[in-house]
C-alpha cells in the first residue's frame, strides 16, 4: 500500500512539474501573426523551464485585458496602457518580468497618418474630419494620439471618430478612404509607407512588457525573468520585433508618467469635452 501511495505521489509530482503555462498576448495584429512572432521565444522558455507553453489571446484588447485581470494567463505580452488597466482592476496581480528595449530605435511612438496624396498636412487640418483610432485600451492607437489631439486643440473639432480595434485595421481603412486620418504605431505606419503619409509623431513611449501572474511560483518567475534579461539570440528577439535588441528590467513606477497621461485623457472625456 505504501509503495502504491509513493508511486501515486511521484506521478502527481511529475504531472505538476510538466504543467502547461498559458501565455497571453495583446494582439496588435492577427493572432496568427502573434503566434508566429512569439514561437521562438516560447520554445526557449519551454526549454529553460521544463513547462509547455501555449499562446492565447482574447477577441480584442478589452477581452484580453479581462482575461489578464481574471488570472487566466500565467504570463504574457501586454502593452503599457493595458498593463495599467489590469493593475487598476486588480492591484498587484501582475509582476513585471522584463520590458522590450529597441535601443536607439524610435519606433514605439504614435503616428497620425493620412492617405498618400491627402491635402491634410498637420493636426490643425483635422477639423471636421473622420478619424480612426485602434482600441480604446491601446497606448499608441488611442491614449497617446488622443493626448496629441488635445494638445493641438482639435480633439473636439473632429467630424467623428471610431475605434477599429487593431493598428493594421486603422491603416487599411485610411488607405481605403473610409477615414480621413487615423492613429497607430509608428512602425506599423512605416510598413504602409507606399500608401500612407505621416503628419504627426508622438514622443517615444515605454514599450510592451512581459509579465507573470503574481501567483506564479517565485522561483519560476525568477527563472523566466533571468532567461529574458540574458537573452541575446537575435533570431528570437527580432522575430518578436525587428528593432528589438534586448529585454530590460522595469518596475511598476516606471509607468507613472503614462498613468498621468491616461488620467488626463479620461478626465477630459468625463468632463464631456467631446
Amino acid at each position: 500500500m505504501c509503495r502504491l501511495i509513493l508511486i501515486f505521489l511521484l506521478f502527481i509530482g511529475d504531472d505538476l512539474s510538466a504543467q502547461t503555462l498559458r501565455f497571453g498576448v495583446i494582439a496588435t495584429v492577427s493572432t496568427a501573426q502573434m503566434q508566429e512572432r512569439f514561437a521562438p521565444l516560447l520554445r526557449r522558455l519551454e526549454e529553460i523551464t521544463g513547462h509547455s507553453i501555449e499562446l492565447g489571446s482574447g477577441y480584442d484588447y478589452a477581452d484580453t485585458i479581462e482575461k489578464f485581470a481574471a488570472g487566466e494567463y500565467d504570463l504574457g505580452y501586454i502593452g503599457p496602457a493595458p498593463y495599467i488597466e489590469v493593475m487598476r482592476r486588480k492591484p498587484g496581480s501582475l509582476w513585471i518580468a522584463a520590458a522590450l528595449d529597441s535601443g536607439s530605435s524610435d519606433d514605439f511612438r504614435s503616428a497620425v497618418v493620412v492617405k498618400k496624396g491627402s491635402t491634410i498636412a498637420s493636426l490643425n487640418d483635422l477639423s471636421g474630419k473622420r478619424f480612426a483610432f485602434g482600441s480604446p485600451d491601446s497606448t499608441l492607437s488611442y491614449y497617446v494620439p488622443m493626448k496629441m489631439l488635445m494638445d493641438a486643440g482639435v480633439d473636439r473639432l473632429l467630424g467623428r471618430y471610431d475605434f477599429l480595434g487593431r493598428h493594421d485595421r486603422v491603416a487599411s481603412y485610411v488607405i481605403m478612404g473610409k477615414y480621413d486620418a487615423g492613429a497607430l504605431k509608428l512602425d506599423v505606419a512605416r510598413s504602409y509607407g507606399a500608401h500612407l503619409q505621416i503628419i504627426a509623431v508622438s514622443p517615444i513611449q515605454s514599450d510592451f512588457l512581459i509579465v507573470c501572474s503574481a501567483d506564479m511560483d517565485p522561483t519560476l518567475r525568477a527563472t523566466i525573468q533571468q532567461t529574458l534579461l540574458s537573452l541575446q539570440d537575435q533570431k528570437v528577439l527580432r522575430a518578436i520585433k525587428p528593432s528589438l535588441e534586448a529585454f530590460v528590467p522595469r518596475s511598476d513606477s516606471d509607468y507613472d508618467p503614462l498613468r498621468a497621461l491616461i488620467e488626463s485623457v479620461e478626465g477630459r472625456a468625463k468632463a464631456g469635452s467631446w
